[in-house]
């Protein structure tokens, strides 16, 4: 079991994640203004660190441009992964209106088992959650110990006491890419078909899965 000070700051705790399991970690991302951070603080320790992203095949034109102008500004190693079954395939077998009809069901598919795949290869999993984003991930720590596939996983979440407000003015101090997205109105960009304008400024979850319940794609429950 892994545990640091419940004090230790991103820096601190990317640091000892990075230097502790060196080939064997990854980060995870969809280029959302925490990843970003993520991304600039781990590639200033270890440039060249593995970086994974899930193309889901519902991402919007903005958020597979990050690719391209993440590396062009950071030196991180992205490396693009996606679901079994490509968009067109799940259509034929589902239809076209799963993502709105079924969120959950599509969300399983294309960003879930992925991910658990991805995992199969690591001991340690890199993630910008923060405790502010939600009331689902207000109690989530900085180091988690998780048995993913019958694996023991370190899922290491260093920015998880950092605020919204904190993380953008790390990107302008730094001058960061972003998703223009967030121009626009939109707090959180997730798939196409699932996010919207977001409705209450201080939600900032308040933009996924309109009119249904669901409020997470499953990544952070289910690992």
């Amino acid at each position: 079991m892994f545990h640091i000070p419940e004090h230790s700051s991103a820096v601190g705790t990317l640091a000892w994640a990075l230097g502790t399991f060196e080939d064997r970690i990854a980060l995870s991302t969809a280029f959302g203004p925490g990843g970003i951070v993520l991304m600039h603080l781990a590639a200033r320790l270890k440039p060249g660190v593995k970086v994974l992203f899930i193309d889901t095949g519902f991402h919007f034109d903005e958020t597979l441009a990050m690719v391209t102008r993440v590396q062009s500004r950071l030196d991180v190693d992205i490396q693009t992964i996606k679901p079994k079954l490509g968009v067109h395939e799940q259509n034929k077998r589902y239809g076209n209106e799963l993502p709105v009809l079924n969120p959950t069901k599509c969300c399983q598919m294309r960003k879930v088992d992925p991910t658990g795949e991805m995992l199969n290869g690591l001991d340690a999993w890199v993630t910008a959650l923060r405790r502010d984003q939600s009331s689902q991930r207000a109690g989530t720590c900085a180091i988690e110990n998780k048995v993913i596939n019958g694996r023991d996983i370190v899922k290491i979440n260093p920015l998880v006491g950092w605020t919204r407000k904190e993380v953008w003015r790390h990107i302008f101090e730094h001058a960061l890419p972003y998703n223009t997205l967030h121009d626009n109105g939109y707090l959180s960009v997730g798939c196409r078909p699932c996010t919207t304008v977001s409705t209450d400024p201080n939600d900032e979850r308040s933009g996924r899965w309109t009119g249904h319940k669901k409020t997470e794609c499953g990544l952070h429950t289910a690992f």
